[in-house]
């Protein structure tokens, strides 16, 4: 009897295992065809808004006016000139007052006005200068000083420590019997060696 309760209790994991697999396929089809993120378009395919060219931008060399078209369809720009042949589209005139070309595309003629950039502002924060802590009895010294005079006045505190250190050294430990007081030897102190 036990084992037809593992086998029973097996059975029903799995199908219930197979239920929940079957669900999230289906919700997994189901966010591909709404993403979240807005509809993807297949390569090849141009999204709806956009015409089959734009008008991205012109340049006038030596005397000739040259001109970038860009095909969203094939995600691909040219550079052509004003009735170059040997290309998907051909540009039969342009307007510098209007800033448009008119092009002939698969048989129809359209007029494409130049498309504008879409600028955004940047705003960027300036770094701001870490603050200065007071200096705490025992901890670490502050970050960053607030002006030239913190600074020397720190120095001072900072060489008179070193100072008393020095001093309570000095007491703590007799000097060597061939050196005058106050000065501390080149070499350690060891063994002679005649």
């Amino acid at each position: 009897m036990f084992r037809w309760q593992i086998v029973f209790r097996t059975a029903f994991a799995l199908g219930a295992g197979g239920t929940a697999v079957a669900t999230s396929a289906q919700d997994l089809n189901t966010l591909l065809q709404r993403s979240p993120f807005g509809s993807a378009n297949a390569p090849g395919q141009a999204n709806p808004a956009e015409g089959p060219l734009e008008f991205r931008s012109v340049l006038f060399d030596q005397g000739e006016y040259f001109f970038s078209i860009y095909q969203p369809a094939t995600r691909t720009s040219l550079w052509v000139g004003l009735n170059e042949p040997g290309n998907p589209f051909t540009v039969q005139s342009y307007d510098e007052k209007t800033e448009t070309v008119k092009v002939d595309f698969q048989g129809r003629a359209l007029s494409l006005p130049l498309k504008q950039a879409k600028i955004q502002a940047f705003v960027q924060k300036l770094p701001t200068a870490p603050q200065t802590l007071p200096p705490q009895p025992g901890g670490p010294p502050s970050a960053a000083p607030a002006s030239a005079a913190d600074e020397a006045a720190r120095l001072a505190r900072v060489a008179e420590e070193i100072r008393r250190r020095r001093a309570l050294r000095q007491q703590a430990a007799p000097p060597p019997p061939n050196q005058p007081p106050g000065q501390f030897p080149l070499q350690p102190p060891g063994p002679k060696t005649p």
